[in-house]
């Protein structure tokens, strides 16, 4: 079933629909492979570049979807916006915005084994931490939205395709959705 996150808060989102990946055709195998990688994606990055950087948009506490609300709730919990926070972020290879993300973590999470995350990878912390589980992915193709690359000052005519998943962690969950932009090594096949 395809879900609508429609927030644009914070200051960007990820204006999309959400599906299993058995819902939407791909269209090359390269950028199937990239979407589905369970590693590391810092890591795959780090290795399709020589020099590799990150760039915090912004992380606070801040209002998050009902749609995302129901994808990293406990059962029964109500919604509280204060327990979350949003982080968006830039990843970067060779001068290249190659990825945008969108994290929604726990506000205990941020004071306990997140403390001044700032400009490091999240990902650094998730896969060297045998705690963090991955649940599935969902995928989703997103049709030229100048909006959204506005936002990040880049502009292209092309559809872009992004990912997310849940990661469990000792009772809690954080989701993280990202975004493969325009000249992401992901499309090297489409050029």
């Amino acid at each position: 079933m395809l879900k609508l996150n429609s927030s644009y808060t914070f200051p960007i989102g990820i204006p999309s629909l959400w599906a299993e990946p058995e819902q939407i055709t791909i269209p090359s195998p390269c950028l199937k492979n990239w979407l589905l990688d369970t590693s590391s994606l810092t890591e795959r990055l780090q290795s399709q570049c020589r020099l590799f950087n990150l760039t915090l948009i912004g992380q606070r506490q801040t209002e998050i979807t009902l749609e995302e609300f129901q994808r990293v709730c406990a059962p029964q919990q109500q919604f509280n916006p204060q327990e979350w926070q949003v982080r968006e972020v830039l990843l970067w290879g060779d001068n290249q915005p190659w990825v945008f993300a969108r994290s929604i973590i726990p506000q205990i999470l941020c004071e306990n084994d997140f403390v001044n995350l700032n400009t490091k990878p999240l990902g650094k912390l998730i896969f060297n931490d045998e705690r963090f589980k991955r649940m599935p992915f969902e995928i989703t193709e997103i049709c030229p939205s100048k909006a959204f690359l506005a936002q990040l000052h880049i502009s292209s005519e092309m559809n872009l395709w992004g990912r997310r998943s849940v990661f469990s962690f000792e009772g809690l969950k954080m989701s993280v959705s990202e975004v493969f932009l325009p000249r992401s090594p992901a499309y090297q096949e489409m050029k």
